[in-house]
């Protein structure tokens, strides 16, 4: 992502892009529900390039 990441943080616009990937990507890539979470954390690491993501936010990413 564009933004600067220096305090670790996520932005709110991150977090729909995020989303919005992972709802696309999840039909695609035909991912199981049993591996959505995974799939998530991983697709949000790249995204931002944090070594760490909130698990609330993997949360808010899978939840329908």
């Amino acid at each position: 992502m564009a933004d600067d990441h220096s305090d670790n943080r996520m932005t709110s616009l991150d977090c729909d892009i995020i989303r919005s990937a992972f709802r696309k990507s999840i039909v695609e890539r035909r991912i199981s529900e049993g591996e959505r979470r995974r799939y998530a954390r991983l697709l949000a690491l790249e995204l931002t390039e944090l070594d760490q993501i909130d698990p609330d936010i993997i949360d808010w990413i899978v939840a329908r």
